[in-house]
């Protein structure tokens, strides 16, 4: 990394712990100032990492990051769940559309085996089953996002063997870890709190989104020197 992007990426690393020291510690009014500066040193960090070889609104990951930090903002307001929610379904639609549209002359180890995406979609099954009783009103919505989530993580999945391998490891594991943390925020909102939800739903969050980003990073520096750059 560039010696501003290292600066940026040690202030995110100050700000992500201080933000699971305060859920550890119990003071979330505090959170107002941590969570919120998150996404956007993490964004200045790909900014300063990357190559600029096209706007920024036609950066699939710059916007991922920009409606996650409105999801982040969104759902620390009361009452302001559902926009939240939709936020957050919007980033990974973008997610989904940067995946897809890597670009590489080889093929991804799904597409020789796509019976592999049966246990993303096992996944799903089984998250839907468990919550699906004491969804209410939510059904609709929260399956939607289940399935957008699911898309997202196979998306990240077809990566495999298709980018340079620890390109894709990046990848398939920050789409898990998201995941992950989406799934544990459910079953904690929507099914039954349990002990350090709040520190294991951030601290999954948080990594997945980085583990995306320095994925993103190795795949735009690596397009950059070949000339190929389609996501």
């Amino acid at each position: 990394m560039k010696p501003q992007a290292n600066l940026l990426f040690y202030l995110f690393c100050i700000v992500s712990l201080t933000e699971i020291s305060l859920i550890a510690l119990g003071y979330q009014e505090y959170r107002i100032f941590s969570k919120p500066l998150i996404i956007p040193l993490l964004t200045l960090v790909y900014l300063q990492s990357t190559p600029r070889t096209r706007p920024l609104h036609k950066d699939a990951i710059f916007i991922a990051l920009l409606f996650s930090w409105i999801g982040d903002v969104l759902l620390q307001l009361e009452g302001l769940f559902v926009p939240g929610l939709l936020a957050f379904l919007t980033a990974h639609l973008f997610y989904i559309v940067f995946f897809m549209r890597t670009d590489s002359s080889n093929d991804s180890f799904f597409k020789l085996r796509p019976v592999m995406i049966i246990a993303v979609i096992a996944y799903l099954i089984e998250l839907m089953y468990l919550l699906w009783p004491t969804l209410g009103e939510m059904k609709i919505p929260v399956l939607v996002y289940g399935i957008t989530i699911s898309t997202m993580l196979s998306a990240a999945f077809w990566q495999y063997q298709k980018l340079e391998n620890k390109t894709a490891r990046y990848f398939i594991i920050g789409a898990t870890l998201f995941v992950l943390s989406d799934s544990l925020l459910a079953v904690d909102k929507f099914r039954s709190s349990f002990a350090f939800a709040g520190m294991s739903i951030m601290s999954t969050y948080i990594l997945a989104q980085l583990f995306i980003v320095l994925g993103a990073i190795r795949y735009r520096i690596g397009a950059s020197s070949s000339s190929v750059d389609q996501a």
